[in-house]
């Protein structure tokens, strides 16, 4: 598990959050961010095509060592389930072909990281965003907080796989 460059996704097929995290940093520092869009009246494949543009450029930009990307978990509505699994299918299909070192957390892992609650709501997860990363304004956007949040799991954990290692090279 590494802490270099961290691409966090937070996956979705009108609106995919990313986040790119200098996890080398104390605390770690927002590189880019933002909502991956695609058009409105394009088609599932069109859609498709548009994020996995969208990320193969974030990818060649700033040469993240990982991507971060939320589990699926269970969604009610089968339809909304299956378009942002296969928007989270685009995102592993990128990650694989920079061979990026591939992590994926549930929402209540990244609510855990991000705010020491498993059942946290967004807007504490926000708010904790802004104190952790020292942010001068919070991250309003849901998708874009979620997967800065996403990113930030992966980046505390590979500082604790870390620190773990370490500990038991000198043991």
């Amino acid at each position: 598990m590494s802490a270099g460059t961290v691409l966090g996704i937070d996956p979705g097929t009108t609106g995919m959050g990313y986040a790119l995290l200098d996890a080398r940093t104390e605390p770690a520092r927002i590189l880019d961010c933002g909502l991956i869009t695609t058009p409105a009246d394009g088609t599932a494949a069109e859609r498709l095509l548009a994020i996995g543009e969208a990320i193969d450029l974030l990818i060649r930009t700033h040469r993240p060592t990982s991507l971060a990307v939320e589990r699926l978990y269970f969604n009610k509505n089968v339809r909304t389930a299956m378009r942002v699994a296969e928007a989270r299918g685009i995102a592993l299909l990128s990650a694989a072909r920079a061979s990026l070192e591939v992590a994926e957390y549930t929402p209540q892992e990244v609510k855990l990281a991000v705010t020491g609650s498993g059942s946290a709501d967004k807007k504490q997860v926000q708010h904790m965003l802004s104190l952790v990363l020292a942010l001068a304004t919070p991250i309003a956007q849901d998708n874009v907080a979620d997967a800065v949040a996403i990113a930030l799991t992966h980046a505390l954990r590979a500082r604790l796989a870390t620190v773990i290692a370490l500990a038991e090279a000198r043991a």
